[in-house]
């Protein structure tokens, strides 16, 4: 879910004399970039190899990519890491570690297209660009929901009054409790100081209740829980492996989880059930990407995201992407646009629009000379490569 304090030192990334070889040939030479808090870089190259700066975090960096100088993320030399993991090969789990490192940067690839299977419905596809964390938190707002009490509302109606910024406040709580569509009658009914107000925000908010089997969302909450505790485990054992340090402790405890995860979901009915309510977690999910979109004024057409992402438009799914970023609480987004250099303009105007409720810093790829003659419209800096 959305952060609205995002720090100054988690959204940034620096380059230093950053270069990147692919089959022993230089394709990428001395690098420098700054990308700092709340800010739109657009990074210009007439090389189109300088896409491979978005394949260091889709992964692409196992396939003979060797990049070197610096490249600091979180307090990190993800450069180092990368090598190292590159190095070490257990069951697949360097993926796994590289982006649990790399967990606050959402890349859009040069096709966004790249990003889906293109034989599966879009909507089908959507709790695969959601982490566990976001999932559990989405079903916690489902389960405030349909379990929603007069104190609490009473609580939202006195800490409303207290807020300095109410619309804002009002957002979060919509949020929290599983009626964001409705932020603005939330917001209207808490502004109007109405004596009914208790009466009114109540009546809102049951209303929007869905008669969901609580049991079955409480238990796939549950199961999140233990696979984030698990990936959390095996993101452990593999830095332990990368540092070369013992993790004897960590696997006997990871066995220990995995006995008692087998134990509370391996039975027929949590399968059957886990379909069924993952089905309303994905519904939940795009409510809240439409939300964001109604929110930051951003347009979209109803049922968009109930076909195949090869029908659907090429700034849909840069949306989507994009909201699925702020979703999931990311602080920076590298958006490759050398394919779609026509849609520069519309994408950055909408990424801008979330960035009015949540500071990002995004980075942009290009290698169009239009894009970068028209920097001072829609860019806060262009760094030519």
């Amino acid at each position: 879910m959305p952060q609205y304090d995002n720090q100054e030192n988690e959204n940034s990334i620096s380059f230093r004399e950053f270069s990147i070889k692919l089959n022993g040939i230089t394709e990428i030479e001395n690098l420098n970039i700054d990308l700092g808090w709340d800010c739109d870089v657009l990074l210009y190259s007439r090389n189109r190899n300088i896409s491979r700066i978005t394949g260091l975090f889709v992964f692409d960096i196992f396939n003979n990519m060797e990049p070197d100088g610096k490249l600091m993320h979180g307090g990190r030399d993800m450069v180092e890491l990368i090598t190292k993991i590159k190095k070490f090969r257990v069951n697949g789990n360097r993926i796994g570690i590289l982006g649990r490192l790399l967990g606050d940067i959402f890349p859009i690839p040069p096709d966004p297209l790249d990003a889906f299977d293109p034989g599966i419905k879009i909507s089908s596809q959507i709790l695969d660009f959601v982490p566990y964390q976001t999932r559990i938190e989405a079903l916690n707002a489902i389960i405030r929901r349909e379990m929603i009490k007069l104190v609490e509302i009473r609580e939202i109606i006195k800490n409303f009054d207290a807020a300095e910024d109410k619309l804002t406040y009002a957002i979060i709580k919509s949020q929290d409790f599983g009626v964001l569509p409705k932020y603005t009658e939330m917001y209207n009914i808490l502004k109007s100081e109405s004596k009914d107000r208790e009466n009114l925000l109540a009546g809102l908010m049951i209303g929007q209740k869905t008669g969901v089997n609580l049991a079955d969302m409480v238990m796939l909450r549950n199961y999140y829980r233990y696979r984030l505790t698990l990936d959390g485990l095996n993101g452990e054992i593999c830095e332990c492996n990368v540092k070369g340090k013992s993790c004897h402790k960590i696997h006997k405890k990871r066995k220990s989880v995995m006995k008692k995860g087998r134990k509370d979901f391996n039975f027929m009915n949590f399968k059957v059930a886990k379909s069924y309510s993952e089905n309303i977690l994905k519904i939940e999910i795009i409510n809240l990407v439409k939300s964001y979109m109604n929110i930051t004024g951003i347009q979209y057409e109803e049922g968009i995201y109930d076909i195949f992402p090869t029908d659907a438009n090429i700034s849909d799914l840069y949306k989507l992407l994009t909201c699925l970023a702020f979703l999931t609480g990311k602080s920076v987004i590298i958006a490759d646009i050398t394919l779609n250099p026509g849609h520069a303009t519309e994408i950055v105007e909408f990424i801008k629009r979330l960035k009015s409720i949540q500071n990002m810093a995004c980075l942009y790829i290009c290698t169009d000379d239009e894009v970068a003659e028209n920097k001072n419209r829609i860019f806060d800096r262009v760094i030519r490569a």
